[in-house]
Formats: C-alpha cells, sequence, structure tokens
C-alpha cells in the first residue's frame, strides 16, 4: 500500500489539485501535513486528511491526526506544537505514547527520514517553499510505501519525479 505526504503549500493551491487528481485511486491515502493557508472547507481537502500548521488561521483543522489501517498506525502533525524546529524530542515522547509505526510531520521545510526508537519519522519537506540542503529540487513531497518486510520512503520533486538518492528503505 502506497502513502502520499505532502505538507506546506503555503497558498498553492495548485499543486495540491494536482497531486489529488493525479495520485486519486492510486494510493490508499493522502495526507496534508499543514500551512496550506486555504480553508478547510476547500475542496481540494476531499482527497486529503489534512492537519493545521502554524500559518492556518481556519480553526477548523485538526491539530493532529491519527490514521490506522490494516497495514499501518500513523500520527500526523505540523510540528509546530511540538516545536520540532527545534528537536523532535517532544514529538519522539508522543508518538511513543501512541504506539505508532510512522509519524508524518512538516513544519521545518526540510525534508527527511530517519526511524527513532522503531518509529518511522518522515518530513516530506515543502511542495512550495523547500529550506535546507535540498532547497535547490524546488519542492518536494514523499510517498511511503508499505510492505510486508519494510516501510519504504521514495521523495519526489514538484514535476512528480522521483529523486534516485532519496529512496530509503526500513526494515518492519
Amino acid at each position: 500500500m502506497d502513502y502520499l505526504i505532502v505538507s506546506d503549500t503555503h497558498g498553492d493551491r495548485e499543486i495540491l489539485e494536482k497531486l489529488a487528481n493525479d495520485y486519486r485511486g492510486k494510493v490508499k491515502a493522502m495526507f496534508y501535513i499543514g500551512d496550506s493557508e486555504l480553508s478547510h472547507t476547500d475542496s481540494v481537502f476531499d482527497d486529503f486528511l489534512p492537519v493545521v500548521g502554524n500559518m492556518d488561521m481556519d480553526p477548523m483543522f485538526p491539530d493532529d491526526r491519527d490514521y490506522k489501517d490494516t497495514n499501518i498506525n500513523i500520527y500526523i502533525a505540523h510540528g509546530h506544537l511540538y516545536h520540532t524546529e527545534m528537536s523532535l524530542g517532544r514529538l519522539v515522547e508522543a508518538a511513543q505514547a501512541k504506539q505508532v509505526d510512522v509519524v508524518l510531520t512538516g513544519h521545518t521545510h526540510q525534508l527527511g527520514v530517519q526511524m527513532i526508537d522503531d518509529i518511522l519519522f518522515i518530513n516530506p519537506g515543502s511542495i512550495s517553499l523547500p529550506r535546507g540542503q535540498y532547497a535547490f529540487l524546488e519542492g518536494t513531497y514523499a510517498i511511503l510505501s508499505v510492505l510486508e518486510d519494510k516501510l519504504s520512503v521514495q521523495f519526489y520533486t514538484r514535476d512528480e519525479k522521483p529523486v534516485e538518492t532519496l529512496k530509503f528503505d526500513f526494515a518492519r
């Protein structure tokens, strides 16, 4: 099963609409990790499971979200409420308490993936305003593939091309 993960569009509705149209029916779920600067009633969220970001003014987005299906148990939080710009420490503690397999976070605009205490943490980076060492890619999102024996994360550019050097596998 595949899951689309995108974050930090900051008003770039068109990219969300494009991703929704291109991945609808091809992935099990689409997660939006905050800072859309759109209303929670925007039709683009008919396809995405969103959470609030620090730049979202609509109070109707949830602060965080739990997602579970037969394949995976995921916790989703933008990151600002855990101060992930400083460290992942508070988010790690929350994830451990929830006993999840995967945490999806955004906020820093820097893509990343790491296993901490048997929990996979994924930040897809910003699709519209990337920062850090991969800013030259001009925006990224991620696909999480859940297989029986491993979790795979592949990062993609805005034009939906996989970044060959940014594919990571983690044993389950």
